[in-house]
């Protein structure tokens, strides 16, 4: 592999270790949550490393970090590469940091090679991706993208404590401010393309023994939830032919969900992992059901087929028993295809390393992909070692591939840096 700018392996490996344990929690893992202490801990020492490498820092008006390495033309649009930077509750210490500290690693090095590049570069730690505690994931990057409401800190709520979102962002404080929720949008003309290096969470890489891969596409998601509306009755009184089944309505849907997504090819996810069911009496049928349903695929009109058919399928199987029945969508992400030349600069940064020719589809979501929507987009998707293990205290990725990783990552920065407009 062709080494431009040599990263500092040791450095990257301590750095990740330190910052990544910031929020272990007793009961095992790593629970770092947005706007909480243990985040604003690990924020100081990230802005730490990002002052000592000689970067310039600055923390938008939602938390989301950055640090910047100026070009020869400082006003050419820059090349942005980073991740999150929160956690899942016990969670590791490698889904998110690594392509934080990754990022961080690539501009400390090219700066410290003194070699010239026109473009600046930028990193990015992402605040609350995770949503552990204030729900609505990947909201770092949707604040950077204008997707937020001005007013939404001051409706989202914690999940456990009610505490309102724009309460827990004053007492974070570093800048950090609710009410002006706009300012984090940037402008989409001041980058020139998006990097996102990550851990791969399954077992895909581990499975063929590759140590990276590049990715494709980010999978679009549909998540919504289906209410089945019906009459409960006695189970033995009532006989089958004059039944409101609500409960016989869910499962034929249900059934339809998995044979659907095995139909629509072997990449695609179809997901049912929540069910209620009133009023849940062995003996008395089931009036009120709720399912959820989890659909993720790459492919634009299968993506769209999929969500369609199964409304269809829902249809008539209310229509058979008599029954009503609404949708409440919940996450409609269109896929998020990875720009031909951001592949093309990675297999590029990557020559010599034996795996520059693998492409893989993300079915997790990433910020990425908001990032997609307003800037071209490409992601390297790091081994996850310990049996494709994440959101877990068992995830792990290797030293060799963390830095594996990083060198194509800092030869791709380093490479972009250089693009004619």
């Amino acid at each position: 592999m062709k080494e431009c700018v040599k990263i500092n392996p040791e450095r990257l490996w301590t750095r990740l270790n330190e910052v990544g344990h910031i929020g272990s929690d007793p009961r095992g893992g790593v629970s770092r949550f947005a706007w909480e202490p243990a985040y604003r801990e690990a924020v100081v020492c990230l802005l730490r490393w990002i002052e000592e490498a000689g970067l310039t820092a600055r923390i938008d008006t939602v938390g989301n970090v950055f640090a910047r390495l100026e070009g020869a033309e400082p006003q050419a649009p820059a090349v942005l590469s980073g991740s999150h930077f929160d956690t899942v509750p016990q969670g590791g210490c490698f889904d998110g940091l690594a392509g934080v500290m990754g990022a961080l690693e690539a501009l400390t090095a090219i700066k410290e090679s003194g070699l010239p590049h026109r473009r600046p570069l930028e990193m990015v730690a992402f605040i609350n991706e995770e949503a552990s505690q204030f729900l609505g994931g990947t909201f770092g990057s949707k604040a950077m993208c204008g997707m937020l409401p001005d007013d939404y800190a001051f409706h989202l709520r914690h999940r456990q404590s009610g505490q309102l979102l724009s309460d827990a962002m004053r007492e974070y404080g570093m800048g950090v401010d609710p009410s002006r929720l706009a300012e984090s949008k940037i402008d989409p003309q001041a980058y020139c393309a998006f990097l996102e290096m990550h851990i791969e969470q399954g077992r895909y890489l581990l499975d063929r023994e590759k140590p990276f891969s590049i990715v494709s596409c980010v999978a679009g998601i549909k998540q919504f939830y289906i209410t089945f509306l019906g009459k409960a009755a006695h189970a033995g009184g009532m006989a089958m032919a004059d039944r409101h089944d609500a409960l016989a309505a869910a499962a034929a849907v249900i059934t339809a969900v998995e044979s659907l997504a095995r139909r629509c090819g072997p990449d695609t996810r179809g997901t049912v992992g929540y069910i209620s069911v009133s009023p849940c009496e062995h003996n008395i049928i089931a009036d009120s059901v709720t399912i959820s349903v989890d659909f993720r695929e790459a492919d634009d009109e299968k993506w769209e087929a999929l969500y369609t058919d199964l409304m269809e399928v829902t249809q008539r199987e209310c229509e058979k028993r008599g029954l009503t029945w609404t949708v409440n969508s919940t996450c409609n992400l269109k896929p998020a295809h990875c720009a031909p030349e951001l592949i093309q600069l990675l297999e590029e940064a990557a020559a010599g390393t034996g795996v520059e020719k693998d492409r893989m589809i993300s079915f997790p979501a990433h910020d990425s992909m908001n990032m997609s929507r307003i800037m071209p987009m490409g992601m390297l998707f790091l081994r996850s070692s310990n049996d494709g293990l994440s959101h877990c205290p068992e995830e792990f990725t290797t030293r060799e591939d963390m830095v594996l990783g990083t060198q194509v990552l800092t030869n791709a920065l380093l490479a972009a840096s250089n693009w004619a407009d």
